[in-house]
């Protein structure tokens, strides 16, 4: 070897050696997995680095044993390769997760010649496929000097992707397993690959395997924190049901005090005040006229009372097949007057495909006039009721039949955003001379029948109240469905 073929072997070293350097700086910078891995394959192709006229990366994918394309880089110019390293350094001067070294970087590699053809291809990994696939099986490193008299000893498949007359194929070794395999092709002359430079491919192999269980590990991670945040959130939920839970129990214990002590002294006042009615004579007028009033303060006393009982107690359904059609009619019909006396209208869009669901009918009812008489009292100068029935969830095949569901929508002042986490809590209330109780029972009610009640609210706007009803399969009513 002459003096200058021995300068010329010592600056391509140099030049190796630098880029296996800057590849090992690059994997302590902030960047991405996928950004690492990109600028390992352009160093192998920059004419500053390994020099080489394609680089490929082949990751092998462990759920279906098979090696797929993942990337394939073409030649960079000294300059783009000097932007790269140039950007990795200033990378590990500045601090932030966006540092302009970084997005440099990232516009840089938009700019790359990347050949994504290489993603076409897969093979199954078992032996017998020729390489790369035998570099997975065999994990150790190939090289090919010819080409073209070594066809045999290739993937058929990924012959028509090489160009040049020498390949060399890396695997990319973990502690476990191969995650991968690097090709490198040269087309000969001074960069040519030879052991020496096989063995230089063979190490930045490993710092490119290095890049990937590191991506590995993060994700593994990630993962992991996203499960512990997932917990964390089903927790927090866990023990505002327990608190719900507990206020409702505390509700209880002072609803049967209530019962125990006001309630059956107010059935014998009521008693008493009819029969001292009838004991007065006919031109007590004024008399007869507080004593109508007492009477009737004493009654909705009493009926708040039972409010109370009824929404402390768990409800005892008597489950029987039922139209929801049929239900809500005669809960409209009660309330038909009064809404022409508001001038509300109310609009029907009723699903016509909808059959028979398992209800306590008493207890839906008393939900459906609850939330209708919701709506009209928002709704002091009239407006516009809609009662939507339909169904959702619903699978044919599934033994439940899914879900009904019955919307009241109105367009009512509506409820402040503030209060809308409240609405199911028991005596919060919006108006002035509400109990706070009526939708907590609307609430008990659908939850008894294994379903849930959705409000959707802006102030000035309307509100939306959503029951769904789990569906049983069953008749269809011809008066109400086709």
């Amino acid at each position: 070897m002459n003096e200058k073929d021995l300068i010329d072997e010592l600056t391509r070293a140099n030049k190796e050696l630098l880029a296996l350097y800057d590849i090992n700086r690059l994997l302590q910078t902030p960047l991405s997995a996928e950004e690492k891995l990109y600028i390992i394959l352009t160093s192998l192709t920059a004419d500053d680095g390994f020099g080489y006229s394609h680089a490929y990366l082949l990751l092998t994918n462990r759920h279906n044993n098979v090696l797929e394309g993942w990337l394939g880089v073409g030649p960079l110019t000294g300059d783009e390769a000097r932007e790269i390293w140039e950007g990795v350094t200033a990378l590990e001067e500045e601090e932030g997760d966006t540092a302009p070294g970084q997005k440099n970087i990232a516009d840089l590699l938009e700019r790359a010649p990347f050949d994504y053809n290489v993603r076409g291809f897969t093979a199954a990994i078992r032996r017998g496929q020729g390489h790369p696939v035998q570099t997975v099986v065999g994990r150790r490193p190939k090289l090919i000097r010819d080409v073209a008299s070594s066809r045999d000893s290739l993937n058929p498949e990924f012959v028509p992707m090489l160009s040049a007359p020498q390949v060399a194929f890396i695997p990319l070794l973990s502690k476990k397993r191969v995650m991968g395999v690097i090709v490198v092709e040269s087309q000969g002359g001074e960069r040519h690959i030879d052991d020496s430079r096989l063995r230089s491919l063979t190490i930045f192999g490993n710092l490119a395997a290095i890049a990937l269980e590191n991506a590995e590990l993060y994700r593994a991670l990630e993962d992991k924190v996203k499960c512990l945040e997932q917990s964390n959130r089903e927790l927090q939920e866990a023990q505002a049901k327990i608190m719900h839970l507990d206020r409702l129990s505390s509700m209880g214990a002072i609803a049967a005090g209530v019962a125990h002590e006001i309630k059956n002294p107010l059935n014998s006042l009521i008693i008493n005040l009819e029969l001292l009615k009838a004991e007065l004579p006919g031109t007590l007028f004024e008399v007869r006229k507080l004593v109508d009033v007492v009477e009737e303060e004493s009654i909705r006393l009493n009926e708040t009372v039972t409010e109370f009982l009824s929404y402390a107690k768990a409800p005892k359904l008597c489950l029987a097949a039922a139209h929801p059609h049929r239900v809500l009619d005669q809960v409209l019909e009660l309330v038909e007057y009064q809404g022409i006396s508001m001038g509300i209208k109310i609009e029907k869009v009723y699903d016509e495909g909808l059959a028979e669901v398992l209800l306590d009918e008493k207890r839906m009812k008393q939900a459906f006039l609850n939330i209708i008489i919701n709506a009209m009292q928002a709704m002091p100068s009239g407006g516009k009721l809609t009662v939507r029935t339909g169904s959702h969830d619903t699978d044919p095949a599934a033994q439940d039949g899914g879900h009904i569901f019955v919307e009241f929508k109105d367009t009512g002042h509506g409820i402040p955003s503030e209060c809308l986490g409240r609405l199911f809590d028991p005596f919060f209330t919006t108006k002035e001379e509400g109990t706070g109780i009526g939708l907590p029972i609307v609430d008990s009610i659908l939850r008894s029948h294994g379903g849930r009640v959705d409000v959707e609210s802006q102030a000035g706007k309307g509100t939306s109240v959503t029951l769904s009803i789990p569906a049983r399969k069953g008749p269809v009513l011809s008066e109400y469905a086709q």
